[in-house]
């Protein structure tokens, strides 16, 4: 009975203290040489770029110490203009890290002209078994549904690796 009644109050506890601690905000851009990098929720209408295409999917990249060049990697694999993408370097990767990623992001120019990559200003302390996880994904689920329209969402981490590109399947 003991351990039934700890799980019960473990649980609660978690959802309370995951919605406690969700983050509403975006990068901040702090300067003109980084204009794909979101503010905040202070948009009017919702995107529709991908309205051409048949299926638009809502990427989750997650990414901790040391991803920084797989987050790349993954990118430059997955990318397609139709589709938006969200990256979250959690809490224990270094701030040079999410640094690189937002400066990769912000000096492409496709990435810069299509303007649908955004990466996670205020970074959350994830544990990759844990309710942090979970809250992490509803997070990011809220920002791309407040920020544009897709179809599909999708859950990745910065070592996953597509097998077959968008266009390939069609």
């Amino acid at each position: 009975m003991g351990v039934k009644v700890f799980m019960v109050c473990f649980m609660l506890l978690s959802l309370l203290f995951m919605f406690l601690y969700i983050p509403t905000r975006l990068t901040i851009s702090t300067s003109p040489s980084m204009p794909l990098i979101m503010s905040s929720f202070n948009i009017s209408s919702r995107t529709s770029k991908a309205s051409s295409y048949p299926v638009t999917f809502a990427y989750l990249i997650s990414a901790s110490k040391g991803d920084s060049s797989k987050v790349k990697r993954l990118l430059r694999a997955l990318y397609h203009p139709g589709n938006y993408y969200l990256i979250h370097m959690d809490y224990g990767a270094p701030k040079a890290e999410h640094r690189d990623v937002i400066e990769f992001v912000a000096k492409d120019p496709v990435f810069r002209a299509v303007g649908n990559i955004w990466v996670v200003g205020k970074r959350n302390l994830v544990t990759y078994r844990g309710p942090t996880m979970l809250s992490n994904t509803l997070h990011a689920m809220a920002i791309l549904l407040r920020t544009c329209q897709w179809d599909w969402f999708i859950n990745l981490s910065a070592s996953d690796y597509p097998l077959v590109t968008q266009d390939g399947m069609i």
